[in-house]
């Protein structure tokens, strides 16, 4: 990525994703370096840094930045599986209310979205969309549920299959409704996970649906993970619980996303 900037003014966006991955490899960066860099002025690196660090994106330092090692933080399904229990169970039971018979569904990763296959079972006619082996697992031998599985590499913390081929399947593929799961969630970076690859396939997930619904407990709320999954402007309905921050609740209404209470 060092060299793609080479021979043309960089806009903000790409200086921002540029210092935060440089800070992903190399844990600091000063202002000056990312100034001969980037070319462009001391006191824009500062403007970007200072914009970075509120969105919690970095943490400055005397002369530059370090990294925020909490973005590329990643417990594993196993770590996650026993925390938040009551409310991820709440959740789930939420979600399952919008799947009727005959529907045909996406189901994400995540410890919140693997609760909602025991909570239909019952249906029938069921299409499920995923790229998570454990959820794909939990509806075989259903002969009322179809399960499409993509392809991929595995990523063991998540049991999520990435990479181009899992990318590659969803292609052509039509849901009425994408239940989707996050590492971090805030009014203006959206969706974020620690895996880029991950935020890939969940975002071609969700571009091929019509309704997209986010399971998100309260302990997501106002986190940042490393890679954005989706601005929130994609997401139609939230379900949370009732822990998550009023203010925030406000301002995802006020934007016209339904958010549900569990």
């Amino acid at each position: 990525m060092e060299k793609e900037h080479m021979g043309r003014k960089m806009r903000g966006l790409e200086r921002h994703q540029f210092i935060i991955n440089y800070l992903k490899h190399h844990k600091s960066a000063d202002v000056s370096f990312l100034s001969s860099e980037l070319k462009v002025s001391e006191v824009t690196i500062r403007k970007d840094l200072e914009k970075l660090e509120r969105d919690k994106l970095l943490l400055r330092s005397h002369g530059g930045a370090v990294v925020n090692e909490h973005l590329f933080l990643e417990p594993s399904f196993v770590e996650k599986e026993d925390k938040f229990t009551a409310e991820k169970s709440a959740i789930a039971e939420e979600a399952a209310q919008f799947i009727k018979d005959g529907m045909t569904i996406a189901l994400s990763t995540g410890t919140t979205i693997s609760r909602i296959t025991s909570r239909i079972k019952d249906r029938t006619s069921l299409t499920v969309v995923t790229n998570a082996i454990n959820i794909a697992t939990a509806m075989m031998g259903l002969d009322s549920i179809q399960v499409f599985l993509t392809g991929g590499n595995i990523r063991p913390q998540t049991f999520a299959l990435v990479g181009e081929t899992a990318e590659k399947a969803l292609d052509g593929v039509y849901v009425e409704y994408a239940f989707i799961g996050a590492n971090g969630f805030s009014i203006d970076q959206g969706l974020t996970t620690p895996s880029m690859e991950e935020a890939r396939v969940v975002r071609g997930i969700i571009d091929h649906a019509e309704q997209v619904v986010a399971l998100l407990d309260s302990s997501k709320f106002n986190k940042v993970a490393f890679y954005r999954i989706v601005n929130i402007d994609k997401v139609d309905i939230v379900i949370t619980d009732k822990d998550a921050p009023s203010d925030v609740i406000d301002q995802l209404r006020e934007r016209g996303i339904k958010v549900i209470i569990a």
